[in-house]
């Protein structure tokens, strides 16, 4: 009967110490165009807000806020190619703060704002910061692909 206990514990043990840990796959990945996808997702809600956030702030605070929104996204998933292009667009809507930190009193929506700005003096430097934004944009889509 004690062999009978032991060998009953002995097998418990072994059975408990023999167990192979399972890993933890309960944490989803995310595959690159997935990822893509959920920055496109974003980016759309966050331009959506800086279009119209204009109308209460000046464009400049409208960009920042789009920039400090911009930035909370995550590319851990995401093609490198992808990110950079990205960030060299939220850097070109950094750069248009060149043209709207001289007009901090317009409001409406953005591209209203830009349809006055576009008939200043400022129109030259107006229109190469808005090439520049959407020549960004072209490069995000082509790295999406």
């Amino acid at each position: 009967m004690k062999k009978l206990g032991f060998l009953f514990i002995s097998l418990i043990l072994l059975g408990c110490n023999g167990t192979p840990k399972k890993e933890n796959t309960s944490i989803a990945t995310v595959n690159p165009k997935d990822c893509i996808k959920q920055i496109f997702e974003k980016d759309s809600v966050f331009g959506h807000i800086r279009n119209y956030d204009s109308e209460k702030a000046s464009v400049t605070e409208a960009i920042n806020n789009y920039v400090k929104n911009a930035k909370t996204l995550d590319f851990s998933n995401c093609p490198e190619g992808f990110e950079t292009a990205f960030k060299k667009h939220v850097d070109a809507w950094l750069n248009f703060r060149k043209v709207s930190d001289k007009h901090p009193t317009l409001r409406g929506e953005l591209h209203e704002i830009f349809a006055m700005i576009e008939k200043t003096e400022d129109s030259i430097v107006f229109k190469s910061s808005l090439k520049q934004i959407f020549d960004t944009w072209t490069v995000v889509k082509e790295a999406s692909k």
